[in-house]
């Protein structure tokens, strides 16, 4: 793990009314039992939901699907070596210029902004990823909570939550005892834990194709720009497992174990990734004024048009974004560029504009789910539900930002009258994203209007949280 959540700008009442909801939270899903020995993978899977609800509570998500996408992908090159899996894996990114990653029970990864903006290529963002991951098939929080005889879930919930803040001394105030302090030591990664999920880790990437030493490159960042033992990171590292040590097995590992980089070095799309996130984490203003300094230095350098473009769109001045966007594209043979003009056109307002560069951009990236995305949306906005839902319904089993999916499909279907599968992924809507009250309405309403033998009214009847449903057209309807 190279870190757990640090949300230093919360106080301490924020951090109480954190973990007494977490409590109760964790709680509901013991069912009947106060306390319990084993952890089972159903209550392992229970418990990140749970946690994954807290989490985004606290901290502010980046929901830009390109930025989000990327990294789930990347995360998946390592989960295709991994095999089968009890987990399905979840990526996310935090509005947070720490350099920092970690991974919760149950498969939900999350890296910080930061980091993603630190690295120099590729290799050392996926082998983050591919150490988070190894943590997570090691089941070492699971496997420390196997061992322990009796956990209360509520001393339990406060223990992972002081854990996952990463700040113990914070949170020691509305501790009732200090078992709840002494157990999220316990649950803490081990040295043997970290270089267990290292070596692990080496292997997928390896078979990945990957250069491994990526994670020791990751590591000496955060020794040279002297980010351990700061405010700005958690306390936990304080006490974390010795990045020094940590480096040196895994240089002497490559040196015995040296595997081929089969993957052809292009980090374009990190580059992309990097910009978008520095436009959208950080002040426009200062932001565009860098870029437009990096530009006046060399006219031709296409991110810090690309920046400068993207910096203008937030600024709202769609007219000076519109025109450095064009510049880029008579400087590139890089097709993307145009989906991101139509973007911007969508932030202006000019659906039929976008839609229009959309068509003539499908017809050469037809499998790009990002512009079939953007296409369905514009037609959503322009009152055209009958030729936005196909896009956005064909996207339900490889979006990254599923809550914005499933209330463009709620809006969509309500557009064509057909509101009782309009309120059920209203539902779907608000229950992925925590507000409970507000998907038990949109439940309620869904039950009431759907047929009893529609997919969707089954779904809702027999489970919380159902299935990803994609069936042929008539089903979508209800």
């Amino acid at each position: 793990m190279i870190s757990f959540l640090s949300h230093t700008k919360n106080d301490n009442n924020n951090i109480k009314r954190f973990l007494i909801i977490l409590t109760a939270s964790l709680l509901l899903f013991s069912n009947t039992a106060n306390s319990f020995a084993m952890m089972s993978i159903e209550q392992e899977k229970a418990l990140g939901r749970r946690l994954l609800m807290m989490v985004k509570q606290q901290v502010q998500l980046v929901n830009d699907p390109e930025s989000v996408l990327y990294v789930s992908e990347l995360g998946h090159k390592i989960l295709h070596q991994v095999g089968s899996s009890f987990f399905t894996y979840h990526f996310f990114i935090i509005n947070d210029d720490g350099l920092n990653a970690f991974a919760m029970p149950g498969g939900y990864v999350f890296v910080h902004s930061g980091l993603i903006e630190a690295v120099d290529d590729e290799d050392e963002l996926l082998c983050v990823l591919a150490h988070e991951i190894s943590h997570v098939e090691c089941r070492h929080i699971a496997r420390r909570i196997e061992k322990m005889q009796k956990v209360n879930l509520a001393t339990l919930a406060l223990a992972i939550a002081g854990l996952f803040l990463g700040n113990p001394q914070a949170t020691s105030a509305v501790f009732a005892t200090s078992s709840a302090l002494n157990l999220s030591i316990a649950l803490k990664y081990s040295r043997q834990d970290e270089e267990d999920a290292d070596r692990q880790a080496y292997q997928w990437i390896c078979k990945a194709g990957y250069d491994p030493r990526g994670l020791a490159k990751i590591l000496k960042k955060m020794v040279r720009y002297r980010w351990l033992g700061t405010s700005s990171i958690p306390s936990y590292l304080l006490t974390h497992p010795a990045v020094a040590d940590r480096i040196t097995y895994i240089d002497q590992l490559y040196q015995e174990h040296p595997c081929t980089q089969r993957v052809k070095e292009d980090n374009f799309e990190l580059h992309r990734v990097q910009i978008r996130l520095k436009c959208l984490t950080q002040d426009p203003v200062e932001v565009a004024q860098m870029f437009r300094q990096t530009l006046k230095k060399n006219p031709t350098n296409i991110w810090a048009r690309y920046g400068l473009a993207l910096s203008l769109s937030e600024q709202q001045d769609f007219k000076n974004a519109i025109k450095n966007l064009n510049i880029l594209i008579k400087q590139t043979s890089h097709l993307i560029f145009y989906r991101d003009l139509a973007e911007i056109y969508i932030n202006e307002g000019r659906y039929k504009r976008a839609i229009s560069i959309l068509n003539g951009y499908l017809k050469k990236s037809p499998n790009d789910i990002i512009a079939q995305y953007d296409i369905g949306l514009s037609y959503l906005r322009t009152q055209n539900s009958t030729k936005a839902l196909p896009y956005l319904m064909g996207l339900l089993h490889n979006w990254p930002l599923t809550s914005q999916l499933y209330f463009n499909i709620g809006l969509a279907l309500a557009q064509l009258h057909q509101m009782g599968a309009a309120h059920y992924y209203f539902y779907r809507h608000f229950l992925a994203v925590g507000q409970f009250k507000a998907a038990m309405y949109h439940k309620k309403f869904a039950l009431k209007l759907l047929p009893k033998n529609s997919i969707y009214y089954q779904a809702l009847k027999n489970s919380y949280s159902p299935p990803i449903i994609t069936s042929n057209k008539k089903d979508f309807f209800g």
